[in-house]
């Protein structure tokens, strides 16, 4: 091996090390010293400005000559907090985005002396020394030459204009911009980069109006959590969920991305690089949900909109992938040059299940809608419409037999996939149990006969072991853990024996205690390499054992799972050297494991009061949410 090809697959950053921070418009991957290896900007979906994540040549921000200290808890937000040792004292950096409007986004940088015990002043006479790299994105234009004025620096990135102010800057003979941050004795100083249009002019330091609004930021923030209903079981990983999903929302269309990155590996060193900045209609239908569940009705609301508005055009069959603007997603190509995560190639920019059949969306769409209104939430006529025509082109569609889609996992061929009738079995009973609610008086002897016609098949495909195959009539018969919406949601009622069986023989096949596969990993799927566990099958492992009756299964698998992942969730997990892979944060994680631990503390609630006592709490709980609507 090269020199070259030695170091780049020696560059494997910890992923699960990172803290999120996003402003509803843009968002960051923050390293516990403080290094920014990960920044779209000015918008989510943009070309990165930071990529070291993925190269040790890429752009970066970061502190010279420190080291780590200490650093704020919590996974995502508005800010982030490092305590950082220089060699002559520690200071600590604030870090925090803000929206400019139409002069684009900026990323600001507070930097203050550390008091090191009570009674000690601040060291006076410290400074510490900050880097700004910036290089091309694969075939994405690089930078031009910085240009040094006194109290700042800017550059061309592209269409994109990159300003520094703040500090004494040094450009010297490379991409890296350098700046001198002279720390007082008391109080804050600041370093601010914008992104904006070509031609943004160079950002102006006013500390106190910055410090204010990250001030501002954090309290909106606090509200926020502090209005939630978190379940009682894991209240802070819950919690987590709502503050990766805000910092994954695009605020001016309310669509949840999937995940601020693209190219980190699922199976390091080969071909599973994936690009998540973009809107599924099953992460954006899950973020109606999580919202209803916690008790944000509101946030609910916003995203039931957009959700509304891509589906509106999308019925049956459905494109599961928008931009964030609800526009069509980039076609998929390669970024060339660009070294990966320990060396883990292609880099893939644009997503091809643009073009997929899924009815895993649609049906979990239909499962938001319902969500919503048992906690409260109101369906209005569009959203009833919509639905009603959702069900209707399923119902239409149906010709008896199992139709061909990409299933849930967007194999790139086409299949009888399962959990496509598992996601049309959702459509159509959502709607007739919301029909019952809205008009009991109006017929859907369509509906229910399409829709029980579907359940009798898929419970037909049941083995008699329990094994529910990933593809009608495939032999051998591939487990697959998509089996387990069937219990989920409800398609196998939780006290038959039918849905415990395959409960129990789908963990067992793909079981890598306390994860779970979502297939087999050596099989072939079309692309290279063994994946890690799959973290949100590994939380419906935790719905579907407490739906069962195994409360103690069910507690324990989700106590071990979050007694070992990091609070910032990614997409896989290695199970024998506990790393994180894949994209991250992976919005779809957080949901699931918001759902889990939901439907956990049901099942206790149902365990210590029973049937009844389970009835009235959700009861109570819908007046109680309905009543602060």
């Amino acid at each position: 091996m090269s020199p070259s090809t030695v170091c780049a697959a020696q560059h494997r950053p910890a992923i699960s090390a990172h803290r999120l921070i996003g402003n509803g418009r843009s968002a960051l991957l923050l390293r516990p010293d403080a290094e920014i290896d990960w920044w779209c900007a000015p918008e989510l979906d943009s070309p990165p400005v930071c990529w070291s994540l993925l190269d040790v040549r890429g752009g970066r921000a970061a502190f010279r000559d420190v080291r780590y200290a200490r650093c704020s808890a919590e996974p995502a937000g508005p800010t982030a907090r490092t305590e950082l040792a220089t060699p002559c004292g520690r200071v600590e950096v604030r870090d925090g985005l803000i929206d400019e409007g139409a002069a684009g986004v900026t990323l600001v940088r507070l930097v203050r002396a550390v008091t090191p015990e009570r009674g000690v002043e601040r060291l006076a006479g410290l400074d510490v020394q900050h880097e700004l790299r910036l290089t091309a994105f694969g075939s994405d234009p690089g930078p031009d030459r910085w240009k040094v004025e006194p109290g700042g620096a800017s550059v061309a990135l592209g269409d994109r204009w990159v300003s520094v102010a703040g500090g004494e800057c040094d450009a010297g003979q490379d991409d890296t911009l350098r700046t001198r941050l002279a720390v007082p004795a008391d109080g804050w100083t600041a370093l601010v980069i914008r992104i904006g249009p070509s031609g943004t002019a160079t950002a102006e330091v006013d500390v106190e109006r910055l410090v204010a609004a990250l001030d501002d930021a954090d309290a909106d923030e606090a509200a926020l959590l502090s209005s939630s209903r978190p379940p009682s079981v894991h209240r802070e990983r819950a919690l987590d969920s709502l503050r990766v999903l805000r910092a994954c929302t695009y605020a001016a269309t309310g669509a949840a991305v999937a995940s601020p990155t693209l190219g980190l590996p699922e199976a390091p060193g080969h071909d599973r690089q994936f690009d998540y900045r973009y809107c599924w209609l099953r992460d954006a239908s899950l973020a109606v949900a999580v919202a209803s569940l916690l008790g944000r009705r509101d946030d609910a609301a916003r995203y039931l909109s957009f959700v509304r508005s891509i589906t509106a055009e999308r019925l049956v069959p459905a494109g599961p992938v928008v931009d964030i603007r609800g526009e069509t997603v980039p076609d998929e190509h390669e970024q060339p040059g660009i070294a990966g995560w320990a060396g883990s190639t292609p880099i893939r920019v644009g997503n091809a299940a643009k073009d997929q059949v899924q009815y895993d969306g649609l049906g979990l769409f239909a499962e938001a809608v319902s969500v919503h209104v048992q906690t409260g939430g109101r369906l209005d006529a569009d959203t009833w419409r919509l639905v009603r025509e959702l069900a209707d082109g399923i119902a239409a569609q149906d010709s008896g037999e199992p139709l061909a889609s990409h299933g849930i996992w967007e194999q790139r061929e086409s299949a009888l996939f399962v959990d496509g009738d598992i996601g049309r079995w959702l459509v159509l009973d959502r709607a007739i149990k919301l029909g019952r609610w809205l008009r009991p008086w109006q017929s859907r002897r369509r509906w229910t006969d399409v829709r029980d016609a579907i359940a009798a098949r898929v419970r037909a495909a049941v083995g008699a072991d329990g094994l529910l195959p990933q593809v009608y009539g495939q032999q051998p018969p591939l487990p697959d853990a998509a089996a387990l919406m069937a219990v989920v949601f409800g398609l196998l009622g939780p006290d038959e024996e039918c849905a415990r069986r395959l409960v129990r023989r789908t963990i067992d096949a793909l079981d890598a205690y306390p994860f779970l596969y979502r297939y087999p990993p050596d099989g072939d799927d079309g692309f290279a390499g063994r994946e890690g566990a799959f973290l949100p099958v590994s939380f419906w492992a935790v719905s579907a054992q407490a739906l069962t009756g195994d409360f103690s299964g069910s507690t324990a698998r989700l106590d071990a799972l979050c007694s070992v992942l990091p609070r910032l969730l990614p997409e896989e997990f290695d199970p024998v050297e506990h790393t994180a892979l894949g994209n991250v944060p992976l919005v779809w994680t957080h949901a699931e494991l918001a759902r889990s631990l939901y439907v956990l503390d049901a099942a206790r609630r149902q365990r210590r009061w029973g049937r009844l006592g389970l009835w009235t709490w959700r009861v109570a709980r819908y007046l109680n949410l309905r009543l602060r609507g």
